[in-house]
């Protein structure tokens, strides 16, 4: 039977998730673009993963993901990131994309919703800059 402390990870064409009680983060790595359908989609499972395993930090490696669709990018500001913010989470990191609409996308919707939130969101050129901060004991708000 699996149970919240053990590791849990998913790789699909479009997505790697793993979910780490260890480091207790949800670490989601895009492998390419994914269709509207499926982005919404693994970033619900990524609440719902949080959520069920008391997971403190969350990592979004945008690296490869590619362009983000308005209407997706208005999903992510006025509804996934207000129901990650219930979760309990602490801190969230995001490895920004080589894709010039993926980083306007994402920084217009941390921009917008980072002052309603209770835990910090910070962008990254790479997962090791990223992991250093997620992990760091320091202020949260630093």
């Amino acid at each position: 039977m699996v149970t919240p402390s053990d590791p849990y990870e998913f790789d699909t064409p479009y997505v790697k998730v793993l979910a780490d009680p260890l480091t207790q983060c949800l670490s989601i790595r895009w492998k390419n673009y994914a269709p509207s359908g499926t982005y919404r989609s693994m970033l619900d499972t990524a609440v719902d993963l949080i959520r069920e395993r008391g997971l403190r930090y969350f990592l979004s490696d945008q690296r490869r993901r590619g362009a983000i669709l308005h209407a997706d990018e208005v999903w992510l500001a006025m509804d996934w990131v207000p129901r990650m913010a219930r979760t309990g989470l602490e801190r969230a990191a995001i490895v920004q994309s080589a894709d010039v609409f993926n980083s306007i996308a994402i920084d217009r919707v941390v921009g917008t919703v980072q002052p309603g939130i209770v835990f910090p969101i910070r962008l990254f050129n790479t997962p090791e800059e990223a992991e250093a901060w997620l992990y760091s004991p320091a202020d949260v708000t630093s």
